[in-house]
């Protein structure tokens, strides 16, 4: 989607809330993700964070998916491998807060990594398949990597 574009579906509804083509969106910056972020790790420790964000990303990319129901023309990531059977998606993307986080020496990508997962899962539900969908992340620009690389596939 093309800046142009982006504008065009972007409105505020009667209520002043911003909507991108039908969906609610909230304007925030990414340093306040990365603030989210670690301010849940100081609380739950680092892996609840994970699991937090994750299942938060899993649940909100599925609606999305669902809602939306279309991917081409996004820029900032590519998909490098895709199956239907089993279902699997590998994802490297360029533009993630890791960036903000510098080189903390591990994988920092949680919610993006459960967005991946939930529009997987949207994917196998559309082809008439009821899977759970597991992501890892297995490249993090927080761990010295030039990317974020990001491999889910259904849980068995």
């Amino acid at each position: 989607m093309s800046l142009e574009e982006l504008v065009a579906n972007l409105k505020v509804d009667d209520k002043g809330r911003l909507v991108l083509r039908g969906v609610r969106m909230l304007f925030i910056t990414r340093d306040f993700i990365v603030a989210l972020q670690k301010t849940a790790e100081e609380i739950l420790g680092p892996m609840g964070a994970a699991a937090l964000l994750y299942r938060a990303g899993l649940a909100t990319a599925h609606g999305l998916a669902q809602t939306i129901a279309e991917t081409e023309g996004l820029k900032g990531f590519e998909v490098l491998e895709r199956s239907e059977e089993p279902v699997k998606a590998v994802v490297r993307l360029y533009n993630t807060v890791a960036e903000e986080w510098g080189n903390v020496g591990r994988a920092v990508c949680h919610l993006p990594r459960g967005c991946i997962a939930g529009v997987l899962k949207f994917v196998a539900e559309s082809l008439g398949r009821e899977v759970d969908v597991r992501a890892q992340e297995t490249a993090c620009m927080a761990k010295g990597d030039p990317y974020c690389e990001i491999v889910a596939e259904e849980a068995r």
